[in-house]
């Protein structure tokens, strides 16, 4: 086995061993400069996505504001639904409820003549709920179900 012997020079030269060359301007590791410079680019990183987990945050929470709302609007067609046809009248009713710590307007109007859709054997039915206390000015929009809604009858064949 062979060994081989290096020579070490302190010269700024040449530190020789085989093919391999270092200087000792090579090694003297980062500067405050590059360290600084570093540093900024990854608090940019940094920054860019905190205010992205800060948009999601928003949109997720008023999101959930615009299925709350929904999901009121649902219930009040469901309850509509399982009304009988003779009870569910020609009516404008407003009024609010709360839901889950949250405040909604509720405006039914059912309608049984021409003008607006209906007729004697068919009512159209308009639900529309408003968030009066969510959080996002977007998420405050109204949502509105329409729904008809027809006079059940007997058919030839029953």
């Amino acid at each position: 086995m062979k060994t081989h012997d290096c020579k070490v020079t302190t010269s700024s030269s040449n530190n020789i061993c085989g093919d391999v060359r270092h200087s000792i301007e090579d090694e003297r590791g980062f500067t405050l400069i590059e360290t600084a410079i570093a540093f900024v680019v990854m608090m940019v990183a940094a920054l860019a996505v905190a205010s992205l987990f800060s948009y999601a945050i928003f949109y997720n929470t008023g999101a959930a504001d615009r299925a709350a709302t929904l999901s009121v609007a649902q219930q009040y067609c469901e309850r509509l639904r399982k009304t009988p046809f003779a009870e569910v009248t020609t009516t404008t009713e407003a009024q609010s409820i709360t839901r889950s710590g949250r405040l909604y307007g509720v405006q039914v109007t059912v309608c049984t003549t021409a003008d607006c859709g209906g007729s004697a054997t068919l009512k159209a039915i308009t639900i529309q709920v408003t968030p009066r206390s969510a959080g996002n000015s977007w998420a405050n929009n109204a949502v509105t179900i329409m729904s008809q809604r027809a006079a059940p009858s007997l058919g030839t064949y029953y």
